[in-house]
């Protein structure tokens, strides 16, 4: 599963950092002020991963109707204040990356600002000195271009990359890529993870160490 890779490619919110959860809480409580009710699930599965102009347009054509043009600020504001107080790395991480001897990036569909603040929160701001955002491609996920810019910037082929992601929108856009996706299944069904692509799916960082073959 492991032999002959070259570099390891890595999603930011849901993988790197505990925000998937935080910025699905508030888009539930948003949409439901404007009369979109949506469960858990269907957050995950339709919302989680995608830009956020993306997450507007799903959710007006679900709704039949516009969102306030003030909508995406108002998230903004209030995931921006959720996460400076409360952030942390998703367990594991640290030890998993301080294991990895092969080049990495990032590819993260967030905006380089929050992509910033959450790697210097975080501590892990020069551990991915090559980070790319939403910003910084045409096409943000689920079309590959983030993936094969951050390989191209590390100097690796596409298909000597391990990508690890945990949205579906990550998965297609690895696979896109014509790289292996190794999918995070804790909040999100590992059998629609493996629909959308995934090579093969894990549940802590534990498992993937053994997975990349870091014991």
């Amino acid at each position: 599963m492991t032999d002959q890779y070259k570099a390891i490619l890595f999603d930011c919110d849901g993988v790197i950092v505990d925000t998937e959860n935080i910025s699905n809480r508030i888009l539930k409580r948003q949409f439901a002020r404007y009369g979109l009710i949506v469960d858990d699930a269907m957050l995950h599965e339709r919302f989680s991963g995608y830009s956020s102009k993306k997450n507007i347009e799903t959710a007006e054509q679900m709704l039949g109707k516009a969102l306030p043009e003030s909508f995406e600020r108002e998230f903004r504001e209030e995931f921006q204040d959720t996460i400076n107080h409360h952030l942390e790395p998703i367990h594991g991480v640290c030890q998993l990356l301080s294991k990895i001897t092969v080049p990495i990036a990032m590819a993260t569909n967030a905006r380089r600002d929050e992509m910033e603040f959450k790697l210097q929160k975080i501590g892990l701001a020069e551990r991915f000195a090559t980070r790319f955002s939403f910003d910084d491609v045409a096409n943000g996920k689920p079309f590959p271009d983030l993936y094969l810019k951050a390989a191209a910037a590390l100097g690796v082929a596409p298909e000597d990359c391990i990508v690890i992601e945990d949205s579906i929108a990550g998965i297609t856009a690895g696979r896109a890529a014509g790289m292996r996706v190794f999918a995070f299944s804790e909040t999100l069904s590992a059998n629609k993870q493996t629909a959308a692509g995934a090579t093969v799916c894990f549940n802590t960082m534990e498992e993937l160490e053994k997975l990349l073959g870091l014991h």
